[in-house]
């Protein structure tokens, strides 16, 4: 993948859109490319800028002309007096009156429950791995994690796997289990690495491979895609 086709993905990338063939060329790319991987560290920082300066304002004076004047109509003939329309004139009034009217439509949809999968293919560093799920966690308590290892990344799922610091993996691993994350380690690798299923430890469970899990946790689930 060329530098320009790597640009042109990044905001999707950064937002979680591509699929896993494209995040995995922008990705191998991004890691040989020190040019592509300033403009993702600074798409990333502008992103979390953004995010941690949101504020709210109070409605401009002419927004809140048009929210009285379209509650009027909404509720005309229905014997609303006049004291409650000049009310409505107000900022913290006129913005409540827009959520009854909105009401007025139907009941809210309910948000969508974000799910995200974690990709490991490398044994490198499971304690770092593991520490950036939990910082996922931690900042949104109630998103759907599932782990997909294969190759070289299931070795932190295997019974006796330590992490880069000599401590056990498998507790911390039932510690993610009961906050709902769930592992799923490829049988295909323990296949060409000749090892069972008792190899891994209770906490994970098989899938017949990694990648194919992977795209359809993406595909029917409706999956973000993440790679360690």
């Amino acid at each position: 993948m060329s530098c320009r086709e790597t640009s042109r993905l990044l905001d999707a990338y950064v937002d979680g859109e591509l699929g896993l063939p494209e995040a995995l060329a922008v990705e191998d790319h991004v890691q040989g490319c020190p040019r592509c991987a300033t403009a993702l560290d600074k798409l990333r920082a502008v992103r979390a800028a953004v995010r941690g300066h949101t504020m709210l304002e109070s409605a401009p004076r002419r927004l809140r002309e048009r929210l009285h004047a379209t509650f009027s109509r909404a509720v005309g003939g229905t014997g609303v007096s006049r004291g409650w329309a000049l009310a409505l004139a107000s900022p913290g009034i006129a913005a409540l009156a827009l959520v009854l009217w909105l009401g007025f439509l139907g009941p809210a949809k309910k948000a969508p429950e974000a799910r995200v999968v974690y990709h490991i293919s490398s044994s490198a560093a499971p304690g770092a791995a593991l520490r950036n799920v939990a910082n996922h966690l931690n900042a949104a308590p109630n998103v759907k994690i599932v782990v997909v290892a294969h190759n070289e990344g299931v070795n932190f799922l295997l019974r006796g796997a330590r992490d880069e610091n000599g401590e056990p993996v498998e507790p911390a691993v039932k510690r993610f289990r009961e906050r709902g994350v769930e592992f799923r380690v490829c049988f295909n690798t323990l296949e060409r690495r000749r090892l069972g299923a008792a190899a891994v430890i209770p906490e994970a469970r098989l899938v017949p491979s990694g990648i194919a899990e992977i795209g359809r946790l993406q595909a029917e689930e409706g999956y973000v895609y993440m790679r360690l």
